[in-house]
């Protein structure tokens, strides 16, 4: 088999799916970065490979998936009798709320560790992108100078932002699970980051939503201005 089908088969594998993989090719063309992505490759690398961009892109994935196993980890500690929750409204503010209430909800999931992944990145987002306004381009900006988190910071106490907190809603029904993510921000574009650009293939960061669909929901849906998401878990 071709690169393509082993990593198709690789992220059939629940072992396996939350991996990161680095595509190397050739091949240049939209279509094929795009099915590249699609197939589980959230990482891109093409020839003849920069020794720079190869390190940058290395240091990427092996952070992001440093990220992913610390919130894996944490399932372990929870409460198991969080299966039977049927209903509950949260609010959050910061980042660390976010990470933190990601792990309780993925809990709640058929799957915790698929589910972890997309959650906390939808709860992420509402913070940064959505009460935080930090847009995608001063996020990687703030990510070359090593100052994210210290921009989280700063937001969280300026009196426009300091005030703002997202909602979500849990609500299992049946063999379904449904949350409904909310923030105070005035939305986004978000189906430009729907699939991959390859425009941005090579950026540090932007695959949270492409994440989201592929590993841990059924369906995502955005409504009005991109501030309210509906993501949904079913079984089996």
């Amino acid at each position: 088999m071709n690169g393509l089908e082993l990593l198709t088969r690789m992220k059939a594998d629940a072992r396996c799916r939350a991996l990161p993989v680095i595509l190397q090719t050739a091949c240049v063309g939209r279509e094929e970065m795009i099915e590249g992505m699609r197939a589980g490759a959230y990482y891109y690398l093409t020839k003849p490979v920069d020794a720079d961009v190869l390190l940058n892109v290395v240091r990427t994935a092996a952070a992001d998936r440093s990220d992913t196993r610390k919130l894996q980890s944490h399932l372990d500690r929870g409460i198991k009798s969080l299966g039977l929750l049927q209903q509950a409204t949260f609010t959050l503010r910061t980042i660390e709320e976010a990470r933190n209430l990601g792990t309780v909800l993925a809990l709640a999931c058929p799957d915790p560790d698929a589910a972890v992944v997309g959650i906390t990145e939808l709860l992420v987002n509402a913070v940064e992108h959505g009460n935080l306004a930090i847009t995608y381009d001063e996020k990687s900006v703030l990510h070359a100078r090593g100052e994210w988190e210290s921009e989280i910071s700063r937001r969280l106490t300026m009196p426009q932002y300091a005030t703002r907190s997202a909602e979500v809603r849990f609500e299992r029904n049946g063999g379904e699970i449904r949350f409904t993510i909310r923030d105070a921000g005035d939305g986004f574009d978000w189906k430009q980051y729907w699939d991959i650009d390859p425009r941005r293939a090579f950026d540090t960061h932007g695959r949270g939503i492409l994440m989201a669909r592929h590993l841990t929901f059924s369906t995502l849906e955005y409504r009005g201005c991109g501030n309210e998401v509906v993501a949904i878990v079913r079984n089996g």
